[in-house]
């Protein structure tokens, strides 16, 4: 496909930036109302996404579980700082986005307030097996069209209007693709990280996009971390499954166990009630050295189901020595602000998926990260197609459109190191439990950090594509401390030293949503509170 001659053609069909299962529903939605999509992802479709790594869990109102249910849930496990309507609407839209989803060819399994999704095997991780097949539905359809190895760099724009978007193809040209809608499905950034169990791909672009294109980001200060993560050298940075064997324990360097040293009797039920505390406890053990899970008691019989099984893949002999754990980066929670529609205060821009703010609050409700997929997906789809059908770029949109220019050169960077160093900023400084001296630091650090890599210029495709990712993290971490800073509490997966949870404590003063605006003439945030829009009586 040679894009630099194919920009009028381009302008009829809905734009997915990201095909994770959010994007890859957003895209089969558009086509389903009858608009042509091209589907652009970094990588391939589907496998390269934090999407395949999930556990197939879907919260929602089940047969026996109500809307108002899920609802109260929702806004409890949020601590009440989720955006209300967006709550309700989600709520009253998940049985119809699963039986959407079933008809596409997948089985649930339903329990009493989440549904699993059925596994073609036990040793194979659900979301692998979710996102294979979608991408396989996808390509069977005419309407829509994928497009690989584009990095999407700005979302273009006229006033407040979207005209398409600019990336850098397989070559390393920068190109113009013309569209009046775009979706942003690109996810989190987990990855910024040094700890962490999402792709490596997961750099905070989605937001670093939006951002430029002069959309404010709301909550960055929220970002879940899961508690137990390999940590193993050589091993792969994922998250060990729920639910673990009862004879599964948790030790220190010393061999000495840990649950029990803090008086907890059931990891499970710790990680259903418990998990930012338990995520605290860890981190806070790792300074001494090593946290290990052990599962050398666990009967051999466990090992033959879900979620043991997938554990035979990999080249460790967890049967017989411990393995090195961490908490690890794994969700945020804050984003991109929509309307009911999923389109952003740019008009022509829709975001669903993670990169969207407002579902969640302060925490998410596990399972609730794929029904956000499914349903923010639909409705982005939805509304992204008849806004393509209301609104078609006039040939002077087009023209306007920046010229296609070829790759760059330039000295090399050392993006590897670079990397490396944003990661163990993120952990150190924007990590499980943050001070106003860390976050203050961590501000430094990267401001010394971000004049270097503005003033390298990559050598070749790849370091183009590295260097926008690193901006995109230095951009995204900035944007965690200055929010961190910001909030005098310390309310869900958020924790401030400073500021310790009280039991029972509701905090009314803090009740509030954060606004990040950039302004990059002066390369600052300036930072907003608002009240909370909660549901009505």
């Amino acid at each position: 496909m040679n894009l630099s001659q194919e920009k009028a053609p381009m302008s009829d069909k809905v734009i997915v930036i990201g095909a994770g299962l959010a994007g890859m529903i957003a895209a089969y939605t558009a086509q389903a109302e009858g608009a042509k999509v091209l589907l652009i992802d970094r990588s391939g479709i589907g496998v390269g996404t934090n999407s395949a790594m999930s556990n197939g869990r879907f919260s929602g109102p089940t047969t026996s579980y109500s809307a108002d249910q899920y609802i109260r849930d929702t806004l409890h496990t949020g601590k009440m700082i989720n955006h209300g309507p967006l709550v309700k609407r989600f709520a009253h839209e998940a049985l119809d986005a699963l039986a959407f989803f079933c008809s596409t060819g997948f089985e649930f399994e339903e329990f009493y307030d989440h549904y699993f999704l059925k596994s073609s095997s036990p040793d194979v991780i659900r979301g692998v097996t979710m996102v294979k097949r979608l991408a396989d539905n996808l390509r069977s359809l005419k309407r829509i069209s994928v497009l690989s190895g584009f990095y999407v760099t700005d979302i273009l724009k006229q006033g407040a209007q979207v005209l398409g978007v600019k990336g850098i193809d397989k070559s390393g040209k920068e190109v113009s693709i013309a569209s009046s809608s775009v979706i942003l499905a690109t996810g989190g950034g987990g990855a910024i990280y040094l700890r962490n169990d999402n792709q490596k791909s997961m750099m905070g672009h989605g937001y670093y996009l939006a951002a430029k294109a002069g959309l404010s980001l709301w909550d960055m200060e929220f970002i879940q971390f899961y508690p137990i993560v390999i940590a193993q050298p050589r091993l792969p940075s994922i998250m060990l499954y729920p639910p673990y064997p009862g004879e599964t324990r948790l030790i220190n360097t010393s061999g000495e166990d840990i649950l029990r040293k803090y008086g907890i009797d059931d990891v499970n039920e710790a990680m259903r009630k418990k998990r930012d505390s338990l995520s605290a406890m860890l981190f806070e053990e790792g300074h001494a050295g090593p946290v290990y899970m052990d599962f050398r008691k666990v009967p051999s019989s466990s090992w033959e189901t879900f979620p043991l099984s997938l554990l035979r893949k990999i080249k460790f002999d967890f049967e017989n020595k411990p393995v090195e754990i961490s908490p690890g980066a794994h969700f945020f929670m804050g984003g991109i602000r929509t309307d009911e529609s999923g389109q952003t205060d740019l008009s022509g821009l829709y975001v669903c998926g993670e990169v969207a703010w407002g579902f969640h609050g302060a925490n998410r409700l596990s399972g609730n990260a794929l029904t956000e997929c499914l349903v923010s997906g639909r409705i982005a789809g939805r509304s992204a197609a008849r806004n393509i059908h209301s609104r078609r770029l006039s040939d002077a949109d087009i023209q306007d459109l920046p010229e296609n220019r070829g790759s760059t050169s330039g000295a090399q960077l050392l993006f590897k190191s670079t990397r490396l160093i944003i990661r163990e900023i993120a952990w150190e400084h924007a990590g499980i439990v943050r001070t106003d001296s860390g976050l203050n630091e961590g501000l430094t650090k990267l401001k010394v950090l971000e004049k270097e890599l503005k003033a390298g210029a990559p050598k070749n495709v790849t370091e183009m594509k590295k260097k926008e990712d690193m901006l995109s993290a230095v951009f995204v971490v900035k944007a965690i401390l200055t929010a961190s800073l910001a909030r005098k509490e310390s309310r869900g997966a958020f924790i401030r030293k400073e500021f310790p949870i009280k039991e029972n404590d509701e905090n009314i003063k803090w009740r509030k949503n954060s606004c990040l605006t950039f302004d990059p003439e002066k390369d600052e945030f300036s930072i907003s509170h608002h009240p909370v829009i909660g549901l009505a009586p």
